[in-house]
């Protein structure tokens, strides 16, 4: 009767899951659009609850792209076929009217759910009805819920912002532009501008002609006016923040507005010009992947100046005005070596262009600085912006983590002099490469590994020939040289030989010392010579992506043949207790 009666229960759980997963194949059957070749989609997510706790259908991911390349059919690519392009705003003193952009065009409450969802269905539902009527492609109509309301949308999960959005190459051909076509004239993206020029007219009219004021500009508060003045340009988001404030618009909002309404006005001006010339009106041309720069093309690009200097000393305290305070010796920051190894200046200052000590103070800024103070700022292991985080990314690629990877000790405290050697007076400190001159007796041309010396010849290992690549790439990378140079060899050394003074010792001791010939289980953390050699040996080669690479056995250990297999006697050094 019991297994009868489970038998029913199963019976009617397969007809519920088949009901169920009916339905939502009937509601979402042909939703979803192949991904095109172009690339993948980057979706709107549709999800306005209003005052709501929770929606009643599955988020809808809005294809704009897709939408404005149907658009052509119709021959109106405009953006006011769809939009709200502007609108009056009662919030700002100077430019009462905005570029907006907003959807749907009709008013509602947007505050209620079901005004969201009506506005929503009657834009959306009556171009589609009459684009069918017209006999033209076009997107689900009202009743077939499951078409934009997907439970499973095949659209990959992009992430919008890419940070920094601008780099140097690309800030450097929109002001390469700005100053071609005169875009303050052509481009109102703020009203009653006033650019102040300081009493030096020759100079002023060659930096008013770069056009630097149309894209930076600040409100000031006494005079109730927009300004811009030299070496005062900021980034968008020192003013513009997540939300809308008083006199400030969204970040969301005024770049949206800016940069569409710029390149549309451009593409207005000029008919023949090409889209590379006016620039993206689609998502993906601008919030799709973008190509990481490296040093070597940044230096190329023209240096973006703003009054900064090319060394600037770093202090928590001023020496000579608040002596109490000073514990350590200042820091000679090379402001100009650092540019060209960050994509951007919002790489380290995110918020707004200024000192780090106005958002990051002594005692740490709650509302500017997040709390974080001074010293924590540039200390933080774990954040990309500070000094240490930074170098500890770079640390990971793949010329670097060869021997960083396996040095897990703690950052000695000498490595503060590096960075804290007093004042440079203005000028930059250059660190002396390594030499590549060894001591044959601690560096040998080649060195033998016969620990399987039974079963293989002996490896050879070309030591010197190591010591010197790894020492070019050393004096290569700005980072390196300066730290390593505070050791000399001892660092590069300490890659392999770890636990050694090296420039104490007069011989540098064999590796079979420390890792003994078997394997002891009491200490599983030091292997025995056999696994210290290939894990030491195999993991740079692999990081590094150097010849030979794992699995690669007979390139190190070539086979013996015939009278060759003569059994060695392999010293017991280091054995286990």
């Amino acid at each position: 009767m019991q297994s009868r009666r489970r038998f029913i229960f199963v019976l009617i759980g397969f007809f519920l899951l088949f009901l169920v997963g009916g339905i939502g194949i009937i509601h979402s059957g042909q939703v979803s659009e192949e991904t095109p070749k172009d690339g993948p989609r980057l979706p709107v997510i549709i999800a306005y609850k209003g005052k709501a706790k929770a929606l009643e259908q599955p988020k809808v991911a809005f294809d704009h792209d897709l939408h404005t390349k149907s658009l052509k059919q119709t021959k109106k690519a405009d953006c006011k076929v769809c939009h709200v392009i502007e609108e009056k705003d009662e919030n700002l003193v100077v430019q009462k009217r905005v570029q907006v952009y907003k959807f749907p065009k009709e008013p509602f409450d947007r505050t209620d759910k079901n005004a969201f969802m009506e506005a929503f269905h009657a834009q959306c539902g009556n171009c589609h009805k009459k684009l069918a009527s017209e006999g033209k492609k076009c997107g689900p109509q009202i009743g077939l819920c499951g078409k934009c309301h997907v439970r499973k949308a095949n659209i990959e999960n992009v992430k919008w912002s890419w940070s920094p959005l601008f780099n140097y190459d690309r800030h450097y051909r929109h002001a390469e532009k700005a100053e071609k076509v005169k875009a303050v004239n052509a481009v109102k993206i703020v009203a009653n501008l006033e650019v102040v020029v300081e009493p030096k007219p020759e100079e002023d009219s060659k930096w008013v002609e770069k056009q630097c004021q149309t894209c930076h500009h600040q409100y000031n508060d006494k005079q109730k006016k927009i300004i811009y003045k030299k070496d005062s340009a900021n980034s968008c988001s020192a003013c513009h923040k997540a939300k809308e404030e008083k006199n400030a618009r969204s970040i969301k909002d005024v770049t949206h507005a800016a940069c569409i309404g710029c390149h549309m006005t451009l593409a207005e001006e000029g008919k023949k010009l090409s889209k590379k010339e006016t620039g993206p009106f689609e998502c993906k041309g601008c919030h799709a992947e973008h190509k990481t720069l490296k040093a070597e093309e940044i230096k190329k690009i023209p240096r973006l100046m703003r009054g900064q200097k090319d060394v600037m000393d770093m202090f928590l305290a001023n020496p000579k005005k608040e002596p109490k305070l000073v514990r350590m010796k200042i820091v000679p920051f090379n402001h100009k070596t650092h540019e060209s190894t960050a994509q951007f200046c919002s790489v380290c200052h995110h918020y707004s262009l200024e000192k780090c000590v106005n958002c990051h103070t002594i005692k740490g800024d709650l509302k500017k600085g997040g709390g974080v103070t001074f010293e924590t700022a540039f200390h933080q292991v774990t954040a990309k912006q500070a000094c240490i985080g930074c170098h500890n990314e770079v640390k990971k690629e793949k010329n670097c983590a060869s021997c960083h990877n396996w040095i897990k000790e703690k950052t000695p405290e000498t490595a503060c002099r590096v960075c804290h050697r007093g004042t440079s007076e203005g000028k930059p400190i250059e660190t002396p490469p390594i030499p590549l001159v060894f001591d044959k007796e601690k560096v040998p041309e080649k060195v033998e590994i016969k620990v399987l010396a039974n079963q293989y010849k002996p490896a050879e290992m070309p030591h010197q020939k190591i010591v010197k690549k790894l020492t070019t790439i050393s004096n290569e990378n700005p980072i390196a040289r300066t730290f390593h140079a505070a050791w000399g060899n001892e660092a590069l050394c300490s890659g392999c030989h770890h636990k050694t003074e090296i420039s104490a010792a007069k011989k540098i001791p064999e590796c079979v010392v420390c890792h003994g010939l078997p394997f002891n289980p009491k200490e599983p953390g030091r292997p025995g010579i056999m696994g210290a050699f290939h894990r030491q040996c195999i993991g740079c080669h692999k990081i590094m992506g150097q010849k030979p690479q794992p699995l690669e056995c007979a390139k190190c250990h070539p086979e013996k043949k015939g009278k060759e297999k003569v059994k060695v006697k392999i010293p017991n050094r280091g054995a286990w207790d």
